[in-house]
């Protein structure tokens, strides 16, 4: 499927520059469902690139964002000088963003789905803790245990869960946030030997080729939930 590619610019609740690529299928139609990926705080919107395109290869439109201190929403501040308190204001980027994707042309804004991983996976789930429009959360090598899982409650969507053994901080949040979310579509995938986050994925696909790909797996399952 051919894809189209749209830069966004927008502002979160306290006025941070976001940027943001949406990518859609080119002959989709609307009503499509729409995905945003929000990459942990050491990357940025292109880690979620292959991912995006499997997903929108199955009919959704997809947006990735840079959170605040990072790539182009950096704003002349790096994430790496932040304090604790600006840091957890990646909730308002989300916030934010999940507005703007859902207002892109040929999205149906009832069925939104949420891309996580790592020290950011907090912020982000507890910025649409109570926001409707969001059906499905994937969540990879998450951090703050409690606070995911009591955002994931909240929420009471289906959740995917992936990491690796040897991510300890990461499996144990992970295993929460599965556990926290209904069982009716939930799933979870546990490696070994693959890393943290989204990078995963090149791990995987470099060591172990004859495997399904991280990203394969992730756009099927958001998509089966997002269309069910």
């Amino acid at each position: 499927m051919s894809t189209a590619t749209l830069f966004h610019t927008f502002e979160a609740g306290d006025g941070w520059p976001i940027a943001g690529l949406v990518r859609a299928p080119e002959d989709g139609g609307t009503g499509s469902a729409g995905v945003l990926a929000v990459p942990g705080s050491r990357h940025e919107r292109d880690a979620w690139t292959h991912t995006a395109l499997a997903l929108v290869a199955r009919g959704c439109t997809v947006m990735q964002i840079d959170i605040r201190g990072r790539g182009a929403s950096a704003n002349g501040v790096r994430y790496s000088d932040m304090g604790p308190a600006q840091r957890r204001r990646v909730s308002l980027d989300v916030a934010a963003a999940v507005n703007e994707l859902a207002r892109v042309s040929g999205v149906d804004a009832t069925r939104l789905g949420l891309l996580v991983e790592q020290d950011t996976a907090a912020d982000a789930i507890e910025a649409v803790s109570d926001d409707d429009r969001v059906r499905a959360l994937a969540v990879l090598s998450a951090r703050h245990p409690d606070r995911v899982a009591a955002a994931v409650i909240a929420r009471g969507v289906p959740v995917y869960g992936m990491a690796s053994v040897e991510d300890r901080e990461g499996l144990r949040a992970t295993v929460d946030a599965y556990l926290a979310a209904p069982a009716a579509q939930s799933r979870i995938d546990v490696f070994h030997g693959l890393g943290v986050g989204i990078t995963m994925a090149s791990v995987l696909q470099f060591e172990r080729p004859d495997e399904t790909p991280i990203e394969a797996r992730l756009a099927d399952w958001m998509a089966q939930v997002l269309t069910a």
